[in-house]
């Protein structure tokens, strides 16, 4: 190691990377803090950052990807050696699926240890690859001088391009080390450019288009305003991924909804002259309610910052760029329309889609339920969901507006992020509600963040749907035929335990008294929770 210069000091390890890690904006940190981790901690607490302590490191993972997501800045999650790291992986997968930054920061085993079995504390055999099955982009820190070049690496895998998340591996000993400092950021990568020539190609398919159709996922919510202002220019229904919820105000003309699942959008991709598809990978997660594919496109335009994605779809017109910059360079090449009176074709298109719907009975029931919720609802909550009967309905159901957050983790589709990750949301936004939905058997994975939740003091509502069991997985065994195993969990008495970890807890048996609950839960400061226990939930008439 070179010996300090006069304008530099010497500080420990984590000191350097904590205040590097402020230069590129991080103010927040996720973790349980660990014997291996302690130096990490001395410099989270010497560069001002504020941490945050969960019950389980899976339960870290899910609150950074909330505060991912709610926040636009990069989540960061500080982990051990070993079960902290494996713990975190699931919510890390979820992140990766979704396409949301988050940066782990592991401890891992002493380097002249690895990978030498020597029954090291926490040891595995490659924490490293663990880690890259996972999420992709894992790499060890072999050196405390290594350490600025690869967050700058780090950096471009969570920013620049389609954002994932990314692993470093901190050797123990470089943990302990002293460095000269203090560390500087390195400049921002350069984000691929937007190639002319694409922008003319589409302005001259849409310009001729009498029945356009927008799909907008997930990598066009920072461009809301340009979606809407496309639809409007073109006149074209704007249909939504999961991830895409809220781009568009449900209470606008041309916003079908996130109804993909259902016939009336088919028809309407069916009947489209251009398909506009803007950030979204066309995941199956987004047809599940159904299982009926989408049918493809007559004439498909691709946006996406993942070249990968244009690889694998083969549209008409693939750009690689920026949902944004693209939407925003072809508005400034279209023309206004002619005349000053509104176009109805568009919008009628857009009612004829929302009114073709194929609810199941299960959802039926669950309407009732959700009308109650949603009319007490204030107009800019948060909501997560997590993998239960009464969220799936909401998913399809609810209408959502731009003012709102809409968080439905279902690309990996793991039971448990909603509560955790109503937590993670709430550290991001402070000022606003949150509302939590599970099932009974979901909240079992995650339930000792209900701890902190109550320790966090925000606002909070979780509302337990609790149908005595994992009531989805029970309804396809009853589909396929096959005799009922292991469905049949509960937790007997949720509102006694919510009640042991300090929140206010309720139970209700119909949709007027959870509506009331929900009114009292969202003027109340501190966690509140409401378990729905009533024959609907059962899908008993």
């Amino acid at each position: 190691m070179r010996p300090a210069s006069d304008e530099e000091c010497v500080m420990w390890f984590g000191e350097a990377a904590a205040h590097l890690l402020s230069q590129y904006g991080i103010e927040d940190v996720f973790g349980i803090p660990g014997v291996h981790t302690v130096e990490l901690y001395r410099g989270f607490g010497s560069a001002g950052l504020r941490t945050h302590v969960a019950r389980h490191e899976q339960g870290c993972g899910f609150m950074a990807d909330a505060y991912a997501r709610v926040s636009g800045r990069v989540g960061v999650c500080a982990v051990v050696t070993g079960p902290g790291l494996l713990n975190l992986l699931t919510p890390a997968a979820q992140a990766w699926h979704d396409s949301v930054p988050i940066l782990i920061l592991a401890a891992s085993t002493r380097s002249d240890l690895a990978g030498k079995a020597r029954g090291t504390l926490h040891d595995i055999p490659d924490q490293a690859a663990a880690a890259a099955g996972a999420i992709g982009w894992s790499k060890v820190v072999s050196s405390p001088e290594a350490f600025p070049e690869l967050l700058a690496e780090a950096w471009g895998v969570l920013t620049t391009g389609r954002p994932r998340p990314a692993c470093l591996h901190i050797p123990i000993d470089v943990l302990d080390a002293q460095v000269p400092g203090p560390w500087t950021r390195a400049p921002a990568a350069d984000r691929p450019s937007l190639e002319p020539s694409s922008i003319d190609a589409v302005r001259a398919l849409v310009a001729r288009a009498e029945r356009p159709v927008i799909i907008a996922g997930g990598g066009s919510r920072s461009a809301a305003p340009e979606v809407q202002r496309l639809a409007e220019r073109l006149d074209a229904p704007v249909l939504t991924t999961g991830n895409g919820s809220g781009v568009i105000d449900a209470s606008h003309p041309l916003a079908v909804g996130t109804l993909l699942p259902f016939s009336g959008a088919r028809d309407l991709v069916t009947e489209a002259d251009v398909v506009l598809a803007l950030g979204t990978e066309f995941s199956e997660t987004d047809v599940i309610y159904t299982g009926i594919p989408l049918p493809t496109a007559r004439d498909l335009v691709m946006v996406d910052v993942d070249p990968a994605q244009l690889s694998a779809h083969r549209p008409r017109i693939g750009v690689c760029a920026d949902v944004g910059t693209f939407l925003s360079a072809l508005l400034g090449v279209l023309p206004e329309p002619v005349g000053v009176e509104p176009r109805w074709a568009g919008a009628q298109r857009a009612e004829r889609a929302r009114s073709r719907i194929e609810w199941t009975s299960d959802s039926r029931r669950h309407r009732p339920w959700l009308d109650a919720l949603w009319s007490v609802c204030p107009p800019d909550l948060i909501t997560t969901l997590d993998s239960t009967q009464l969220a799936y309905t909401a998913h399809q159901y609810v209408p959502r507006t731009r003012s709102a957050t809409w968080l439905a983790p279902y690309g990996l589709g793991t039971l448990g992020p909603a509560l955790p990750m109503a937590v993670g949301a709430g550290i991001a936004a402070p000022g606003r509600p949150t509302l939590a939905v599970c099932g009974d058997g979901g909240l079992l994975f995650t339930l000792p963040e209900l701890a902190t939740a109550v320790d966090a003091g925000r606002q909070l509502l979780l509302v337990v749907w609790d149908n005595r069991g994992y009531g989805e997985i029970r309804d396809s065994f009853d589909r396929a035929g096959v005799a009922r195993t292991g469905t049949e969990v509960t937790a007997f008495d949720l509102v006694a335990v919510a009640a042991g970890f300090g929140a206010h807890a309720v139970r209700v048996t119909t949709p007027g008294d959870l509506r009331d609950e929900a009114q009292k839960a969202f003027l109340r400061k501190g966690v509140s929770v409401v378990v729905v226990t009533a024959d609907d939930v059962l899908g008993t008439d």
